[in-house]
């Protein structure tokens, strides 16, 4: 009886089945994963940086180890192909990258993924469609919570311990960044049989235009998100880029 219930709470066979995004358990979970950011940063911000970067290091190790978790667990035990080991969505691929990268301390790979990576953690909790499909907090629901949230400890933490900060002049790698992710959902995973819509471009998201493709308005949105948090990311920057702009055209 045990075992039963394990493994349908680990296939996500529990509780009933629905949309529950912006119910208790989406707050209850965002107010959680709130608490714990807050408590990285503050308590990273004061750390040395030999306990900073023990802490980061730790995180990344068990974002890492997780992602081989839920993977193993899906195709023993939910019955999934060996091909739910690739990572189809921009999060899946930032989740195994970015802890790589804090690893490694590889600064064009943070470049490339961390901004995006934690906007794109953020806005999954803000909007989470189909992932709170359970009024019962399921394997599937947690791994998906815990998948985003280090999308956003990750770069906080090297945010707070100024061994990574985005920056303006930093956009152009953001945006390759982006390219990678569109490559991989749109064309890679097409290539591996996968169909769905990994990237967003077609799932009606809230900020959609009437007669205008939504791939459009989702990219133009995205990189005004990136540049404007790259300037607030980066103030002298974006006050010394915005000062030579001044010159140029007195």
């Amino acid at each position: 009886m045990l075992g039963d219930t394990i493994r349908r709470w680990l296939i996500g066979d529990m509780g009933i089945h629905g949309n529950y995004m912006y119910q208790s358990i989406h707050l209850w979970s965002v107010t959680a994963v709130v608490a714990v950011f807050l408590l990285v940063v503050v308590f990273g911000g004061r750390l040395n940086e030999k306990g900073r970067r023990t802490l980061l290091r730790s995180i990344a190790v068990f974002q890492l180890a997780f992602e081989v978790f839920w993977r193993v667990v899906y195709v023993t035990v939910k019955g999934d192909s060996l091909l739910c080991w690739w990572p189809v969505y921009p999060c899946n691929l930032g989740g195994i990258l970015i802890p790589v990268f804090a690893l490694t301390s590889w600064r064009r790979g943070k470049q490339f993924f961390y901004l995006f990576g934690f906007v794109g953690g953020a806005l999954t909790f803000g909007y989470p469609n189909g992932i709170f499909c359970s009024d019962i907090l399921s394997f599937p629901i947690l791994k998906s919570i815990l998948q985003h949230t280090g999308l956003l400890l990750i770069p906080a933490l090297e945010f707070v311990s100024n061994s990574y900060r985005p920056s303006l002049k930093d956009l152009g790698w953001v945006v390759c960044g982006c390219g990678i992710h569109i490559i991989n959902c749109e064309v890679i995973s097409r290539l591996l049989g996968f169909t769905g819509d990994y990237m967003f471009f077609r799932s009606g998201l809230p900020f959609v235009i009437p007669g205008v493709p939504q791939f459009i308005t989702l990219s133009v949105f995205a990189f005004l998100v990136l540049a404007v948090l790259s300037c607030l990311c980066d103030i002298k920057g974006f006050a010394s880029v915005f000062a030579k702009c001044r010159k140029q055209h007195v």
